[in-house]
């Protein structure tokens, strides 16, 4: 084995001496913190390969290394993981490998390899010409070459009745900078190889409404092909009856997805397997099923594995029948490789009538030290405990109100204070409905009673200094500024008849009244002091490369206020310019200084987001997106000032647009985040929060599910407890028409320090 290996890296780095001028990064496997996107292949003598990839804390990284295990037991016991391909010291990583046994029994290791921020993404392999020889002698890395500017794949080629292979892949008409993930510029097509992959080339650009990412290809029994695309909620389809080179328009399907991966395949007898979600919550109930009618149907199928966080599955049928898939679970925590083995009765029966059924065998899982603290206690059900919390909220928008939104949240004393947009006439919220107001609501935490509805600013008020223009005025954040006053910010914005402004007016914590004027909150910038309005705000971004023109509307404070070395930061944000910055206060607390932006990038409209700095003093923003597939994207910075480009994290795998959340109490991380999957035909109506020490490894410790939706959730801590405000709407439809209140849980008491005696 040892001279195998040795063969195998002499090979490896000498193929990547020739395609790259860059030096190969070695990873200590040992060490790894996250791992999955596995794919299967088995020989005709009963060998197993089981790859996946792995490297840095997550996914995309420039660590990122593909990986290969082996089994000579039947499946029962795997080898340690072994490097396939090495990530490069100019950032090149790794990622997404797929195993597939060729007509000639030869084995493929299929990769992907891309560059952040430059244009270089391509599909390469490495072929065994024996894969049952002992050991296995892999060939040197080569490039899969397409004829198009960016290409990706993930899935298995498939053997076409006329011979030709066929592999399906990603690419762009382009090139596609970054790691290009669900860029929407994406389309979707097929690589043909009519000389037993020599060469390929590639044919058909389908499109999907929402981006897409991994598709897959079938043949049908009347000789067309079948493609299936990944996207946000079902499977996209097209269709091309001449082997792959022209294809219908794309169009959905109905076979629903939590915008993952699947696997389809057609089995020895004729009939279709998929693996999919199915009847799921988030990437749950992993289930395979089966259809007898070339697609048009599915049966309930058999369940793999109906725990949260299992996804991407890949198999095949051996000569026996028996049907191998295996998939992954929990990327950043168990980081579990897993293996199922069922026969085609067993799909059909939807149970175990061969004997043959095993589930949720691991392959491979991250060996964590066994000291690393669990935050959840293993039996715990986060619906359950979300359900819990739900049960106990209070309504505290005043009786008249039919609309509110976007809750703020300060606690000081017995007293929770809750400012809100609402609106009297309407539910829902739009920039130039002149009805919205800024209001604060008194709530008493002992009675959990709401003791003043108040109104903190309206269209066209008379303040003793200024009075309001005509148009909305909504709450953007309350700031605790001494033991008897809450500031508290609003924007008042007349869409098209002017610049946005945004205010903040006192209020006496002793007298429960409001100060008789308001005033102009100021930004600073690197071009200057101007009035709080958005077109100082986009100069600023312009200057350092923004590129959308501007819009005079939009602008809000949405994040908690956090204090970091005695400083107070907010993230300013204007939705409709997607526009996101960092800033911090000046001691007055009147005053908005820029510290950094973070919009890369730009064409995926970056909006509201929540930061935090990590434990290492690493700042990191979850920022809702709004121009690609409308999963979260994060990035980082060391100083606050300059961010990375933002892209999607593993432990975020389906989320929707919505205003995240990403706090720190009694020591741990809660992140918060609305989840794509609807209940019932109730959006934005699943929100998890999970929780960290470490901001890489994350247990989910809420799911917050409603009908009613569950929305723009705000949390602060106090008294040694964290609670909540939260927007809900009427079930059936209609926008947000009341903020709910009440306690998220109780903090753990803190040891009393030991006290030595001299």
């Amino acid at each position: 084995m040892k001279l195998a290996l040795t063969l195998i890296t002499v090979l490896l780095l000498g193929s990547l001496a020739a395609l790259h001028a860059a030096e190969p990064v070695t990873i200590d496997l040992a060490k790894r913190t996250w791992q999955g996107i596995p794919g299967l292949e088995r020989t005709a003598k009963g060998r197993v390969f089981v790859s996946w990839f792995t490297g840095g804390t997550h996914e995309p990284q420039p660590e990122n290394t593909v990986v290969l295990s082996q089994s000579d037991d039947g499946g029962k016991t795997f080898s340690a993981p072994q490097a396939m391909g090495l990530p490069l010291n100019d950032g090149t990583r790794c990622y997404d490998p797929c195993l597939w046994m060729d007509p000639k029994g030869r084995l493929w290791y299929l990769f992907n390899r891309s560059v952040k921020d430059s244009t270089r993404h391509g599909v390469y392999a490495r072929i065994c010409d024996a894969p049952d020889a002992s050991p296995p002698v892999w060939g040197a890395e080569f490039r899969v070459g397409f004829d198009s500017p960016f290409s990706f794949r993930m899935n298995k080629p498939t053997v076409l009745s006329s011979g030709e292979w066929v592999l399906p892949v990603v690419h762009a008409l382009e090139p596609l900078a970054g790691w290009a993930g669900f860029d929407p510029k994406q389309v979707f097509g097929a690589a043909i190889s009519t000389d037993e992959g020599k060469t390929w080339k590639l044919h058909g650009a389908v499109k999907t409404e929402k981006a897409g990412l991994e598709n897959m290809i079938v043949e049908l029994k009347d000789g067309r092909l079948w493609m299936l695309i990944r996207t946000e909620k079902v499977l996209w389809e097209s269709h091309s009856s001449d082997k792959g080179r022209t294809w219908t328009k794309g169009r959905p399907t109905t076979i629903a997805t939590p915008h993952s991966r699947f696997f389809i395949r057609r089995l020895a007898s004729g009939h279709l397997l998929l693996v999919n979600h199915y009847k799921f919550t988030g990437r749950s109930h992993l289930t395979a099923q089966l259809s007898t009618d070339d697609g048009a149907t599915w049966n309930e199928g058999l369940l793999l594995d109906e725990r949260s966080g299992v996804s991407y599955p890949d198999g095949v049928q051996d000569k026996d029948g028996l049907i191998w898939v295996t998939y992954d679970r929990d990327r950043g925590g168990a980081g579990e490789i897993l293996l199922a083995k069922f026969k085609e009765k067993d799909v059909a029966a939807g149970k175990n009538v061969s004997g043959a059924v095993s589930l949720k065998q691991v392959v491979n899982k991250l060996n964590k030290p066994a000291s690393a603290p669990k935050l959840v206690p293993a039996n715990w059900n986060p619906k359950a405990a979300a359900d819990k919390v739900i049960a106990g909220l209070i309504k505290v928008t005043a009786p008249e109100v039919k609309g509110a939104h976007g809750s703020k949240l300060t606690l000081i004393g017995g007293r929770a204070y809750v400012a809100t947009l609402a609106d009297n006439t309407a539910s829902g919220e739009t920039h130039d409905r002149a009805s919205i107001y800024s209001a604060l609501s008194v709530v008493n935490l002992k009675a959990m009673t709401v003791e003043a509805f108040l109104t903190t600013a309206k269209s066209g008020q008379a303040f003793t200094n200024e009075t309001l223009p005509r148009g909305a005025c909504y709450a953007s954040g309350t700031l605790l500024m001494n033991d008897h006053t809450l500031r508290c910010f609003f924007c008042s914005e007349q869409p098209g008849r002017g610049q946005s402004q945004m205010y903040y007016r006192d209020f006496d914590l002793r007298t429960r009244a409001f100060a008789n004027d308001v005033h102009r909150v100021k930004l600073k910038t690197s071009i200057g002091v101007f009035d709080l309005q958005p077109q100082y705000l986009h100069a600023d971004a312009v200057k350092h490369g923004f590129t959308k023109p501007a819009k005079d509307y939009s602008l809000e404070l949405l994040d908690a206020f956090k204090k970091f070395d005695g400083r107070t930061y907010s993230v300013l944000n204007s939705y409709i310019n997607a526009l996101n910055a960092l800033t911090v206060f000046n001691d007055a607390g009147d005053t908005l200084e820029v510290v950094g932006r973070y919009n890369e990038p730009f064409d995926l409209n970056l909006t509201e987001s929540a930061v935090n700095r990590m434990p290492d003093g690493t700042w990191m923003a979850i920022c809702r997106q709004e121009g690609g597939t409308r999963n979260y994207l994060f990035t980082t910075s060391r100083d606050g000032r300059t961010w990375t480009k933002a892209e999607p994290r593993g432990w975020v795998p389906n989320g929707t647009s919505s205003k995240p959340t990403f706090d720190k109490f009694g020591g741990v991380y809660y992140l918060g985040w609305q989840e794509a999957t609807r209940i019932g035909n109730a959006g934005r109506s699943v929100f998890n929060v999970d929780v960290s020490m470490d901001c890489v490894t994350w247990e989910r410790k809420y799911r917050f599910e409603s009908t009613q939706t569950f929305q723009y959730p705000a949390f602060a801590e106090h008294d040694g407890a964290v609670w909540l405000t939260v927007s809900q709407a009427r079930e059936g439809g209609g926008g947000p028409d009341r903020i709910m209140f009440g306690k998220l849980e109780n903090l753990p008491k803190s040891k009393p320090a030991v006290k030595v005696t001299p």
